[in-house]
C-alpha cells in the first residue's frame, strides 16, 4: 500500500464550511496570538527534548520495525520523537484537531502534515492556526531545499510550511496497449481509446486536468475557465471515452488491463514499474503539465514543543537523511542533493541503505536515477500548481461544476 493509495478525495466530501470561517480563527483576535511566531517569541522558546509528530501511514523509512532517521535524530540531539500515523485523509484529521484549535488548546501534535491541494491547509493558514516558522532554524532548508518546494504558491516564502514529500498527478498508460501515447494531455480525450480511459473522481484533480486540456494554468484560472473545462469533460464523458471515475483504486484497473490510460499519481506508477509483471506501465507528464502536489510539515498553533519541532523539520533537509527517507518512499524528494548520497553512500547513510536494500529489492541507485524522484529540468518545467480557493463560494462553484461529471447520468 502506498501513501497516495491512502489519500482520499479532498474536494467534495466534508469540505463545506472549512473555508467559510476564514479570518475568524484563534490567532486573529488576541494580543498574545499576534506575537506568536515572531523572532522575539521564538527567541524565548526552549528545547523540551520531546516532539510529537503526526504523519500519514507508510511515509517514512522503516527497517525491522524501527525508523532509522528518527533514531539517528534522537542520538544526535537528545530529542525523543513520538511518531504516530493518524492521518488517513486530510479532512477527517483536520476535523479531529479543529476543536482544540478553536478552543486555543494543544492538539497533541507539534508537527502535522497537510496536503497543499486540500482545503484544510488553506483553512489552517487563513485562520491563523499555524505558527510562523523560525527562519533562524531553517539552515538546512535554506541550503538544500529544491526549487519545486521553495516559495510555493500555497505558502509564499515558506512562512508556515516545509515540504515533506511531493508528487505529480499526471497520466499513466500501458505501453503494450498504447504504442503511440504522444506527449499531450489530449491522450485522455482520444476516441480511439473509448472505454479504456480512467479519470479521477476527486473534483480538484478532474477539474485541474480539464483546465490543462483547454490550455489554462489552474493556479491562475477563473470561474469562466472552469465552465469551459467542465464542458470539455462532459463531452469526453458523453463520447464514451471514459470507462470510469476512480479513487485510488484506478491503479488496479491499469494493472489488470481494464483501462489502458488514466490520470495517475507518480508514486503509484514508479512502484508498479519496479515489478516485472507491470513493466509496461509508464508515467507521462504531458506538455501541458502535470499537477504537482506537496505534503507539508507545519506546526499547529498552541504546540507545546515548537523549538523541538523546528529542529526535527530542518534535520530532514540534510542530504544523507533525506536519502534514507527517499529510498523507502520513492516520491519527489525535496532535497535534490540526496541523489548524490544514493549514488555514492557514505557513513551513517551507507550503513542504513545497505541494511534496507534486501527489503527494498532494488539498489539505491535505482531510486537516484528515477526522474519521478529526482526530477529533470523538463519535469520541473512541466509542473503545475493547483488553484487556491479564496472563499467557500469558490469551492462550492468548483464542486458544482465538476462533481456531477463523476456521477452516473
Amino acid at each position: 500500500m502506498t501513501r497516495r493509495q491512502l489519500l482520499g478525495a479532498a474536494g467534495a466530501v466534508g469540505a463545506a464550511g472549512l473555508l467559510a470561517a476564514c479570518g475568524n480563527g484563534a490567532a486573529a483576535d488576541g494580543p498574545a496570538a499576534d506575537t506568536v511566531g515572531s523572532a522575539t517569541w521564538w527567541a524565548k522558546q526552549k528545547l523540551h527534548h520531546t516532539v510529537n509528530f503526526a504523519n500519514w501511514p507508510y511515509y517514512i523509512d522503516v527497517l525491522h520495525n524501527r525508523h532509522p532517521t528518527l533514531q539517528h535524530f534522537t542520538a544526535l540531539t537528545g530529542i525523543s520523537v513520538n511518531y504516530t500515523e493518524p492521518i488517513i485523509e486530510n479532512l477527517p484529521f483536520y476535523a479531529k484537531i479543529k476543536p482544540s484549535l478553536e478552543a486555543r488548546q494543544y492538539t497533541g501534535y507539534d508537527i502535522i502534515v497537510s496536503t497543499n491541494n486540500s482545503p484544510p491547509l488553506g483553512d489552517l493558514i487563513q485562520n491563523g492556526w499555524l505558527i510562523p516558522l523560525d527562519r533562524s532554524m531553517m539552515t538546512n532548508f535554506n541550503t538544500y531545499a529544491g526549487p519545486l518546494i521553495r516559495n510555493p504558491s500555497w505558502d509564499p516564502g515558506n512562512k508556515y510550511t516545509m515540504a515533506w514529500q511531493s508528487g505529480w498527478t499526471a497520466i499513466g498508460y500501458n505501453g503494450a496497449a498504447v504504442k503511440d501515447p504522444g506527449t499531450s494531455v489530449g491522450l485522455l480525450f482520444e476516441k480511439r481509446l473509448a472505454g479504456r480511459v480512467g479519470m479521477m473522481s476527486d473534483p480538484q484533480e478532474l477539474g485541474s486536468l480539464g483546465l490543462l486540456a483547454i490550455g489554462v494554468e489552474p493556479v491562475t484560472s477563473t470561474e469562466s475557465d472552469w465552465v469551459k473545462a467542465a464542458k470539455l469533460l462532459r463531452q469526453q464523458k458523453s463520447d464514451g471515452i471514459v470507462r470510469g471515475y476512480y479513487d485510488q483504486g484506478y491503479i488496479d484497473y491499469l494493472k489488470n488491463g481494464e483501462i489502458w490510460v488514466s490520470q495517475a499519481w507518480s508514486g503509484d506508477i514508479f512502484q508498479a514499474d519496479t515489478i516485472s509483471k507491470y513493466k509496461d506501465l509508464h508515467l507521462l507528464i504531458p506538455d501541458e503539465g502535470g499537477m504537482f502536489w506537496t505534503d507539508n510539515m507545519c506546526i499547529p498553533m498552541y504546540a507545546q514543543n515548537p523549538k523541538d519541532a523546528m529542529t526535527l523539520m530542518d534535520y530532514f533537509y540534510q542530504p544523507q537523511i533525506e536519502a534514507v527517507v527517499e529510498y523507502y518512499n520513492d516520491y519527489v524528494c525535496p532535497v535534490p542533493a540526496a541523489r548524490r548520497v544514493l549514488l555514492n553512500p557514505a557513513g551513517w547513510a551507507k550503513t542504513e541503505l545497505a541494511a534496507m536494500q534486501p527489503e527494498i529489492g532494488l539498489p539505491p541507485s535505482y531510486t537516484a536515477n528515477s526522474p519521478l524522484v529526482f526530477p529533470t529540468e523538463a519535469y520541473i518545467k512541466n509542473s503545475r500548481d493547483y488553484y487556491q480557493y479564496k472563499n467557500q463560494e469558490e469551492l462550492t462553484a468548483w464542486n458544482d461544476l465538476f462533481v456531477p461529471i463523476t456521477q452516473h447520468s
